[in-house]
């Protein structure tokens, strides 16, 4: 009776260690630019024969909950984003990632508090005011304002009964009240 005890202890100090091996090494990105940026190079250089490079601009915390979205530039001047989740040893792990050549983009993303839109972009000339994004098919939109910066990074919480939290009709507006552009065209 005491060596299935032993063993049964045994067996769950064998699985909490290598549980706990395997979270140190998915949460390994120190909260830190450097570290965020070589590890987002690596996550999207895997397997590429031209090496893309990223610069960060800034990193944000959604609110309060475990996700974070890094802004980023390419070399060739496109914006992007990085989304982290921090685990409870206080490191990062790449959740997603992806930028576009569009002036701004739209994503939904799921955190621990539920699930927020989030926009991210460039703002040339300082030409875009702000920023609505509507659902198609639901009486929801959200406003965002972006006039005083060159690269932008807004989130808004989603309403949970919501049936899509994609939300497909963005339109840029500038401080007239003139259309920019669509982003659905």
């Amino acid at each position: 009776m005491r060596k299935k005890v032993l063993y049964v202890i045994l067996f769950i100090m064998v699985i909490g260690f290598g549980y706990t091996l395997f979270y140190f090494n998915q949460y390994s990105i120190e909260d830190e630019r450097a570290s965020i940026e070589a590890n987002l190079m690596e996550w999207h250089n895997k397997g590429n024969e031209k090496e893309i490079k990223f610069d960060i601009l800034k990193v944000t915390q959604i609110d309060d909950t475990n996700s974070y979205i890094a802004l980023f530039e390419t070399a060739d001047k496109n914006i992007g984003y990085t989304h982290l989740l921090k685990g409870w040893n206080g490191k990062y792990k790449i959740e997603q990632s992806g930028w576009g050549t569009n002036i701004a983009s739209y994503q939904d993303l799921k955190t621990n508090k539920g699930m927020y839109g989030i926009l991210v972009g460039k703002n040339p000339d300082l030409q875009i005011d702000h920023i609505i994004a509507e659902s198609a098919e639901e009486n929801f939109s959200f406003t965002s304002t972006v006039s005083k910066d060159e690269t932008f990074l807004v989130y808004e919480k989603l309403p949970s009964d919501l049936k899509s939290t994609f939300l497909p009709n963005v339109t840029l507006y500038d401080e007239g009240q003139n259309i920019i552009a669509p982003l659905s065209e």
